[in-house]
């Protein structure tokens, strides 16, 4: 029989978050090893073997001669059922508690795990049947998902274009400091900014009211973005 998320994380509370985010690695990268985990949520390479080994004894990772780590059906199923958990209390805090777009993600981490399926489905219901959390990532099973995941990075634009912001990366989402410096130049999903110059470390956009961002190069890697308009520069 297979658990559900709740008593996932009675057995072990920190699981919701590794197979989360070996989901999101696999999804993003094509592959996952130990070491990009680590990287990935903030922990020692040392941990993430513990983490994964015991992972494994509940049938829920497998792990190759190469050290790359794979989901099995059960591990995926959970996956997607914690990434909507936590995309769908997003949405709400964002959308109807109106709690700030630049916090809520922590918030969802912790309550995640805590509410149950049918209250799960009654918010999917509740808020439209939506298709991408607040910073536009999409929410598992959308039909969406494949145009969104092959939007380009804002730092991949060339000086002229003016494009439209499609998500901030779940990696992004635990770049210290970015999604405060997207709320604060309200750098959202939908935004359109015209680029002006490429630096050595940042790029200079501007918004639609004619203000000129100085966006760092290490946030523009998170943000993902679609080309609205191009100009050729002579």
């Amino acid at each position: 029989m297979s658990m559900t998320v709740k008593e996932l994380a009675k057995r072990y509370p920190t699981a919701s978050e590794y197979i989360s985010q070996i989901y999101l690695i696999i999804r993003d990268y094509g592959d996952c090893n130990n070491r990009r985990l680590a990287q990935f949520i903030g922990v020692s390479p040392s941990a993430v073997s513990q983490a994964v080994s015991r992972l494994r004894k509940l049938g829920l990772t497998s792990q190759d001669l190469y050290g790359m780590i794979t989901l099995s059906e059960e591990g995926i199923v959970l996956a997607e059922q914690i990434l909507k958990r936590h995309y769908l209390l997003e949405l709400l805090m964002v959308k109807e508690l109106k709690y700030p777009w630049d916090l809520a993600d922590k918030e969802a981490e912790s309550l995640q795990d805590k509410i149950s399926d049918q209250f799960l489905e009654h918010l999917f219901v509740m808020l439209g049947r939506p298709k991408t959390c607040p910073h536009g990532n999409p929410i598992p099973g959308s039909d969406t998902s494949d145009h969104i995941l092959a939007a380009k990075k804002f730092n991949e634009s060339s000086e002229g274009d003016e494009i439209s912001i499609v998500r901030i990366t779940e990696e992004g989402e635990r770049e210290p400091g970015l999604l405060h410096f997207c709320y604060e130049n309200h750098m959202m999903p939908a935004s359109i900014f015209t680029i002006k110059t490429i630096t050595g470390e940042s790029l200079e956009v501007e918004n639609a009211t004619g203000a000129i961002i100085t966006l760092p190069k290490s946030f523009a890697e998170h943000i993902r973005v679609c080309r609205e308009y191009t100009t050729t520069k002579v």
